[in-house]
């Protein structure tokens, strides 16, 4: 069986950052630390070091949720349009993925009427027959939605959790809106 991984946010940025000229690159790491973004980055954080290193201090620095947007405000501000608005495109398709990993224990409280998502993620195929029994054998929502989380979605990664994010925006808009859903 052939298994894809699934694109993480650092591989966007770190992708976004080789097609950037070392002197665009330059600026960038130049106008990261000149920003009064908080927490600050510190020149010693970025400075001499490569196009990996730079993608996992921001990932590390300004958590992996706002990482993308974080990048794609510098990469404007140096005048790198295109990147920028290439890496919002890839960012907006990573956001479902980091939506349900900073929200799951809020999911897991507030998720009713999990058989229709269950009986999607089955229909999709991103469930197996065995999860869904498994899911649906157990005795109340919080815990059906607890192991739907940390068991096939998370096995499935963020192609998984992006098609969990799309359904529930679909059958519970109100409740992901108050989450802070988009």
């Amino acid at each position: 069986m052939l298994y894809i991984m699934e694109k993480t946010t650092w591989d966007h940025i770190h992708n976004t950052f080789d097609d950037l000229s070392d002197e665009q690159f330059k600026r960038f790491t130049d106008k990261l630390v000149d920003s009064r973004m908080q927490p600050r980055t510190r020149r010693n954080a970025v400075e001499g070091k490569d196009r990996s290193d730079v993608a996992r201090h921001i990932i590390d620095n300004y958590t992996e949720t706002s990482a993308i947007d974080v990048t794609v405000l510098i990469l404007k501000a140096i005048g790198c349009s295109n990147a920028a608005q290439e890496l919002e495109g890839l960012g907006k398709a990573c956001s479902g993925a980091a939506f349900i990993d900073a929200k799951w224990s809020d999911l897991v409280q507030r998720t009713t009427g999990l058989e229709a998502i269950l009986d999607i993620l089955l229909m999709r195929g991103i469930l197996t027959d065995e999860e869904y029994s498994n899911i649906m054998a157990e005795h109340t929502q919080q815990k059906m939605m607890r192991a739907l989380i940390i068991g096939p979605m998370r096995a499935a990664g963020d192609g998984g959790k992006n098609a969990l994010y799309e359904i529930l925006m679909k059958q519970k808009p109100y409740m992901m809106k108050d989450l802070g859903a988009q």
